[in-house]
């Protein structure tokens, strides 16, 4: 029963219902219980809640407070750099400071590794460090149609956002073929605050 109360529906079916119930003590009497009718709702207006979109790779990501920006597929804007210097590593012009390789390991152990090795870069003042993940072995379509394929590819952007390494990266952005392509990422970090 609902704060509200049953109703004549729901009395007959629940009636119904009872009908075909087996006495455990059938010495004792039944009692029937109707609820009293209950004032009708007032109507409340709510604001709709906000959509929440899932990141897919291939779309730029919306900023968040102090969040990296990650494209997987290039557009010509970035909130997080200027135009100039993003079409610069878009198109794979910045000089690469380090590379990690991310092949052969689980997801496990190639999240702890790019933590350490962003941290690391950015201790060291590395404004572009390259990450290879991997194209994967084995693509499949999800339950939306779309292709999806390696693990450590799929996980980077979570991993970027969820990491203690946010404040340090400024954007990361799918390399270019010469560079790995789909299969590694561009990873551009902020400068190092001196002090």
């Amino acid at each position: 029963m609902t704060k509200r109360g049953l109703s004549e529906e729901d009395i007959a079916i629940w009636q119904q219902i009872t009908r075909r119930i087996e006495r455990l003590n059938p010495d004792r009497e039944a009692t029937v219980i109707v609820p009293k009718k209950s004032p009708p709702l007032k109507k409340v207006d709510a604001k709709p809640a906000p959509a929440i979109t899932p990141f897919r790779i291939g779309e730029a990501a919306k900023p968040v407070k102090q969040a990296p920006n990650i494209v997987g597929q290039p557009t010509d804007r970035s909130p997080n750099m200027d135009r100039k210097n993003f079409q610069r590593l878009l198109k794979g012009k910045f000089e690469i400071d380090a590379t990690l390789d991310l092949h052969g390991m689980t997801a496990d152990q190639a999240k702890v590794q790019m933590i350490q090795f962003i941290s690391n870069a950015h201790r060291q003042g590395f404004r572009l460090v390259l990450v290879i993940t991997g194209k994967g072995k084995r693509t499949h379509t999800d339950t939306f149609n779309r292709e999806r394929g390696g693990v450590l590819r799929q996980s980077l952007p979570d991993w970027v956002r969820s990491s203690a390494i946010t404040d340090k990266i400024l954007q990361v952005t799918q390399a270019q073929p010469k560079h790995g392509g789909g299969g590694a990422f561009y990873v551009y970090l902020r400068r190092k605050r001196m002090g």
